[in-house]
């Protein structure tokens, strides 16, 4: 049996990534993967990518990652409402001030994707949006047919994403009749769904074949991130959001 710990957009919220770590070491899981969006949004990015590259976390390119890593100008998100964009504005141009060159130049040249194969033969890509584009949502609508043709694609037989906020663990009949696995990860640093506690997924391979995918939260102080951000001059709307998850 294989036990991984997958997190996901942690969105600049180091404390939150701190909640989680402790959970992730207890339960004795010592392979863990972060599938991207490390900074945007919260008040610490420089604190989240030293975290990160000092535990040594295999890390996927969000697209957050690449907006600021690459220096876009964007970060490549959907905003629904005009007061979305200018909190997505607010919080792109704190984020790209915030980080260093280092920074910078480490977050662009992280990988698309990390790949491997279970000792079933069960191929597993890990990537942030989707197998084929870094801000696709693969939000829980979408249809049982699609995502089959989706990871026939990208030859992959367990898909584990980010980037929707949403946690979900969906089996799908592949094309050719394979059973496939798309697992999306809650954020550690900025929930959507509800919740507003530090999420991750601890992901168990069992010898037989079987996947398992168990979303585990971890509290945190919600009122320091929120202070630390209006502090930062972010936004208070996305100090509201992050209260409510």
């Amino acid at each position: 049996m294989r036990r991984i710990a997958l997190f996901s957009d942690v969105h600049s919220n180091l404390v939150a990534l701190d909640a989680i770590l402790p959970g992730i070491d207890s339960a004795g899981i010592t392979e863990r993967y972060c599938l991207g969006d490390l900074v945007g949004y919260g008040p610490d990015p420089s604190g989240v990518v030293s975290r990160i590259r000092e535990l040594g976390v295999p890390t996927v390119r969000g697209n957050y990652d690449d907006g600021v890593g690459r220096r876009r100008g964007q970060c490549g998100c959907y905003y629904a409402t005009e007061q979305a964009k200018s909190d997505g504005a607010a919080s792109y141009a704190f984020t790209d001030s915030a980080l260093s060159d280092a920074d910078h130049e480490w977050l662009a040249a992280l990988p698309d994707e990390l790949r491997f194969e279970t000792a079933e033969g069960q191929r597993v890509l890990l990537a942030h949006g989707s197998p084929r584009k870094i801000n696709e949502y693969l939000l829980p609508d979408r249809t049982d047919a699609f995502l089959a043709r989706l990871a026939d694609a990208a030859n992959a037989d367990i898909v584990c994403i980010g980037h929707v906020h949403l946690p979900y663990h969906r089996v799908v009949s592949g094309c050719d009749g394979r059973a496939v696995h798309y697992v999306s990860v809650p954020s550690a640093g900025k929930p959507k769904d509800g919740d507003p506690r530090a999420g991750w997924t601890e992901l168990t391979l069992a010898a037989d074949g079987t996947v398992d995918a168990r979303v585990h939260r971890a509290s945190y102080d919600l009122d320091a991130v929120c202070a630390s951000m209006l502090a930062q001059g972010l936004p208070p709307t996305l100090a509201d959001a992050l209260r409510k998850g």
